[in-house]
């Protein structure tokens, strides 16, 4: 007996390592900006100026949208510099492993400006169910819509996989 509850335990655990996936949907909208880091100043003196502008500096060095209710920024992105493109479903395996809940043995943190240059938008049937931003440059990261803890997004090489899935590398 004690060897069949063993053997489920460790069917069970090896079952759950893998975590769960942040978001189950049937498309991805990819934004890119190419904005530069000298332009930095030029997003904080603006941001008083409008709300455009106050919504362009959260969008680009801040954490807008901070729920998946929040998608006001989405119709802005084009003027904010951003171009847009869909990700091929050829692709989604290799996105849903790096959008997964795990655990990773290294964990960091860098400290720099955050500028969100990378944006994917997770539909379902159309509708927006997740966001999540990146900064390649910080590795850093803002994801609404999902249930899963995100604290470890993009260890243990994640960032960079996920950056060459989008490059096409």
């Amino acid at each position: 007996m004690k060897k069949i509850i063993l053997f489920l335990a460790i069917i069970l655990l090896s079952c759950n390592s893998k975590g769960e996936k942040y978001f189950e949907y049937d498309e991805i909208e990819y934004y890119k900006n190419e904005i530069e880091e000298d332009q930095i100043g030029e997003l904080y003196d603006n941001q008083k100026k409008s709300t455009i502008d106050s919504l362009k500096m959260g969008e680009i060095l801040g954490e807008i949208p901070n729920s998946i209710s929040n998608t006001e920024f989405i119709q802005h992105l084009k003027s904010f510099g951003y171009t847009k493109s869909k990700i091929d479903s050829t692709k989604f395996n290799k996105i849903d492993e790096i959008f997964t809940e795990k655990s990773h043995s290294e964990l960091y943190a860098n400290a720099c400006v955050y500028m969100y240059r990378d944006i994917l938008v997770f539909k379902k049937k159309s509708k927006i169910i997740g966001i999540a931003k990146m900064c390649f440059g910080c590795d850093a990261s803002v994801i609404v819509g999902t249930k899963s803890n995100t604290e470890e997004f993009g260890m243990s090489g994640d960032y960079e996989k996920l950056r060459e899935i989008l490059r096409g590398k």
